[in-house]
This record gives structure tokens, C-alpha cells and sequence, in this order.
């Protein structure tokens, strides 16, 4: 090994444990103590508070000051944010609001990462019984109509794609978990362009989504309209689904723009 590359190595080793380390609080809502952090990152105590320190420093980790456990910090959010900003789709929440004043139900927008769906906006209807996804929520693709329409909508074939996916885990009684089955139902979301979501992933709960298309007709996000099955009906799902098609269109063309 190089001079150059024995020294490049302790930077980017130190890198990569401190992206395992924000990793443990991905999954993980309540604030951890060093030595659970040290012990799910596989290091010693005293190297994981030092890369903490300095994630404290800049502001991406809060220590409680009473009881020295950790928290993820503002830092985190402000660059989440400016990554939404940046891609454009802050400027799709008018869309997503009046969206769910049409539907009456709530919006979520998600983008794709990897072999999921992460929810980065919403918009959340004013009835008392309503489905809200959170903001950050990591949804499986094969069992999320967002995810359905962004798989259909990808840069590769609708086999290799459904291949690509590390695992279609069952939720309910409806999920689709076999592969050859999702192949013929994103073959049909492709074609008609928007995916229904019939109690897949939560039982009594139905959505609809469309793509968020790019110049080449490649989908990296969509847009989803989630409510309870008394309410979403087969013809409300009719009625909702040209909606939701027109409002992701509108956000692909506010996205070029921005």
C-alpha cells in the first residue's frame, strides 16, 4: 500500500464509523447510551466517544446532559431539509395540500432510496379517522403503492427490478410476496399509471399513488393518498386516482424547475 493510501485510510475509517454510528439512531427513536452505540457499531468505548464528541461538536449528535445519552441533532434536519430543497420537492407542498383537500384523505410524497420508500412530506387530512405516514417513515417498496409505482417506473426491467429486491416480508394477509406475482402487477401499474394499495402493508388501510416522472420517464419519487378502506372505496379509488396523477405530474414539473 502507498504512502498516500496508509494515509488516506485512518480519514476514512473514522468516516465510515461515524456514518455507522448516525445509522444506530435510523431505526433505534430513543436516545442511546456510548456503550449501546459502541457496542451495535462493533467498537471500543472510548473510540466511540470520541467520534461522538466531535459529532456532538458539529451539531449532529445532543447529549442530555443528565442522562448522557444520546440523541440525534438540529444539524441532522437542517441538511435533510436543504436536501429537499435542492431537489425542489419543498415546493410541491401547496400541491400535496390541495391534493388533500380534493381527496379528503391524507398525501405523503416519498422518494426512493435504495429498496425504499422514504416519506418527506405529507399533508394530513382534517378526518378524524385518517392514515398519516410521518415524515422519515421507511416503507418496503414491494407492499407500498409509492414504492409499486417507483418500481414500475424505474431505469430497468419490471423482472430485474423485482430481482433487485433483497426481501418481500409479509404484513398482512394481501401483501404480494411472490416475485413472479409483483412482476404482473407493476407489469399493470406501467400500463395504467398509478398503483392501488389494498390493505398490503396495514390492514383497513388502502392508498393510490402515482409517479413523479423525470425527463426520461424514470420515477425517483411519487405521490400517495392513504385512508381507511370505509371511506376508499373501489369508486372513490376511481375518483382519487387521476387526481393523484395530475398532482405528481405538477411536482415533476415544479422539480425540472427548481
Amino acid at each position: 500500500m502507498s504512502d498516500e493510501a496508509s494515509a488516506a485510510r485512518p480519514g476514512t475509517q473514522a468516516v465510515e464509523r461515524a456514518i455507522a454510528i448516525l445509522e444506530c439512531f435510523r431505526a433505534d427513536t430513543r436516545p442511546l447510551g456510548i456503550s449501546e452505540i459502541a457496542r451495535q457499531v462493533g467498537l471500543n468505548v472510548s473510540t466511540a466517544h470520541r467520534l461522538m464528541r466531535a459529532l456532538v461538536h458539529a451539531g449532529f449528535m445532543e447529549q442530555d446532559p443528565v442522562s448522557e445519552r444520546y440523541r440525534l441533532g438540529i444539524e441532522i434536519a437542517v441538511l435533510g431539509r436543504r436536501a429537499l430543497e435542492q431537489a425542489g420537492y419543498h415546493l410541491a407542498m401547496p400541491i400535496l395540500a390541495r391534493l388533500c383537500a380534493d381527496t379528503g384523505e391524507s398525501v405523503s410524497l416519498g422518494v426512493r432510496r435504495n429498496h425504499e420508500v422514504v416519506v418527506v412530506e405529507q399533508a394530513h387530512s382534517a378526518q378524524p379517522l385518517r392514515f398519516d405516514h410521518p415524515s422519515g417513515a421507511e416503507l418496503h417498496m414491494h407492499a407500498s403503492g409509492m414504492g409499486k409505482v417507483m418500481l414500475a417506473f424505474g431505469d430497468i426491467a419490471l423482472e430485474s427490478a423485482v430481482a433487485h429486491l433483497k426481501e418481500l416480508p409479509r404484513f398482512t394477509d394481501r401483501t404480494v410476496v411472490d416475485r413472479e406475482e409483483l412482476v404482473k402487477v407493476l407489469t399493470d401499474v406501467r400500463t395504467q399509471g398509478f398503483a392501488v394499495n389494498r390493505e398490503e402493508r396495514y390492514d383497513g388501510v388502502v392508498g393510490v399513488a402515482a409517479p413523479v416522472l423525470d425527463a426520461y420517464g424514470i420515477a425517483h419519487a411519487a405521490v400517495g393518498v392513504q385512508g381507511p378502506t370505509m371511506r376508499m372505496t373501489t369508486e372513490k379509488v376511481a375518483e382519487i386516482a387521476p387526481l393523484v396523477r395530475a398532482a405528481a405530474a405538477e411536482i415533476a414539473r415544479l422539480a425540472v424547475r427548481a
